[in-house]
């Protein structure tokens, strides 16, 4: 890669950053809002949002997203690593008395099929397009031979986009999850965008179902 695509990249990814933090901050914004159905639409307009912004950047800067739908090994993977990470955090610490995914929620129907469609088509697609293609391929871009790094530096950044909205605890926990997402893309062939947004939404998915039916 020449300076002057370095310094292309560099650039676009200082300002998409900004542009993703701003919009992530005004998604936090819209759960102060009263009418159910107006907070949805607009957390899923940011979110979208969001989104564009991580293609715009890869269409300006030449990234090329992978969207290999017929993969079908790559669902499995995605699968699986949500199942693990949910045993480990959520399942488990919560049969064991104690909760790493929030508080109780109350059961209702709506939570769960709004909790599913939400993970599903809006958090998991939109996450990991910013963080583990968008990021994770112009960050290790920038370390030939060093691209660990690259995965490291996207992950911290998915870490501490939950600090916007979110708290201090939230940090460790969301970078080494993104560190498990970001490191099986890195190193498993068949290990792809599709497969990981599908795990990616099933491991929230799965963090509400606890926070329903065992916290």
């Amino acid at each position: 890669m020449t300076d002057t695509t370095k310094r292309k990249r560099g650039a676009v990814l200082i300002l998409s950053l900004l542009l993703i933090a701003v919009f992530t901050y005004l998604g936090g914004l819209c759960f102060s809002i009263g009418r159910t159905w107006l907070k949805i639409l607009l957390l899923v307009l940011v979110n979208y949002a969001n989104a564009a912004v991580a293609l715009i950047a890869m269409k300006i800067t030449g990234v090329k997203p992978e969207f290999d739908l017929k993969n079908v090994r790559q669902y499995g993977i995605g699968v699986a690593i949500a199942l693990i990470l949910s045993l480990a955090i959520a399942f488990v610490p919560a049969l064991c008395g104690f909760s790493l995914v929030g508080q109780h929620s109350d059961f209702s129907w709506f939570r769960i099929v709004y909790g599913f469609l939400f993970y599903f088509l809006v958090v998991g697609p939109v996450e990991e397009l910013i963080f583990r293609v968008y990021l994770q391929d112009t960050l290790t871009s920038f370390f030939i031979k060093r691209k660990y790094l690259g995965v490291i530096l996207a992950a911290l950044l998915f870490g501490l986009s939950h600090l916007i909205n979110g708290s201090l605890v939230q940090v460790p926990f969301t970078f080494g999850i993104g560190l498990v997402f970001g490191t099986c893309r890195y190193k498993i062939r068949d290990c792809k965008y599709p497969g990981l947004a599908v795990g990616h939404g099933l491991y929230d998915f799965l963090n509400e179902i606890v926070r329903i039916f065992i916290v």
